[in-house]
């Protein structure tokens, strides 16, 4: 088993949603990602992928999306992104994935997910995540922005909790974010401190596009290696951990 990662996938096989609106870079973006995962995934994989997932509003919506990406290869671990609206209760989502026979796509949500190595009596990968929001070093940061920052802080400490009740000696913390948990500075967070606190080894987010890439960290920062594995960031082809 090998572990890679990507954001940001933005499907809309059941919405009218396309992304080369947003530039040429998102040109025939689906089919370069499906080539690009299909070369470089293989079925005993798995594939992070840290929000934004589909345009869907609902899940009617959502169907052809997961069915794209329920036929790539490997498995595939969730978190919500921003723009995921049709997210929903943990109970929700896996029984919409077992309605429509979408055996590959699991989700985190307030919880860690262990996976073992090539060993299985060896050390293994645990897998937490959450959304995340905005800093308060972002520009129209409000109180609101707060409260929901809050909000994330705590299902990140939910989700890290699980994964420490199933981590054994050796293993490897990996977390998921969506928006990136550290700004251009660099300063500490309250998603960057927990990170810390509980000895996570790599943190993977997306969100930002285009020109606003160069606004989030990329190397290790107070023993955590953060890369951004927004598609678009690394030309669609799944980022190998």
């Amino acid at each position: 088993m090998r572990l890679f990662a990507i954001a940001d996938l933005h499907l809309s096989f059941g919405s009218d949603k396309p992304m080369d609106v947003f530039g040429p870079q998102w040109a025939d973006h689906a089919e370069r990602l499906r080539a690009a995962w299909t070369e470089t995934v293989a079925a005993d994989d798995v594939v992070l992928v840290p929000g934004d997932i589909s345009w869907a509003m609902h899940f009617p919506e959502l169907v052809p999306d997961f069915a794209f990406l329920d036929a790539l290869p490997g498995r595939k671990v969730l978190i919500r992104g921003n723009h995921d609206y049709w997210w929903s209760t943990l109970a929700k989502l896996d029984r919409f994935v077992d309605d429509h026979g979408f055996s590959t796509i699991s989700f985190l949500r307030n919880s860690g997910l262990r996976l073992r190595g090539e060993d299985p009596d060896g050390p293994g990968t645990v897998i937490c995540g959450t959304r995340g929001w905005l800093l308060p070093d972002d520009a129209g940061f409000s109180a609101d922005d707060e409260r929901i920052l809050a909000r994330e802080a705590g299902r990140l400490a939910l989700s890290l909790a699980d994964g420490d009740r199933q981590r054994l000696a050796g293993d490897r913390l990996v977390v998921m974010l969506h928006y990136p948990p550290l700004g251009s500075g660099r300063a500490p967070t309250p998603f960057s401190e927990a990170l810390e606190a509980h000895g996570a080894d790599l943190c993977l987010y997306g969100h930002l596009h285009g020109e606003a890439a160069a606004r989030g960290v990329s190397g290790t920062v107070r023993g955590v290696l953060y890369r951004n594995a927004s598609a678009d960031h690394i030309s669609f082809k799944p980022l190998r951990l």
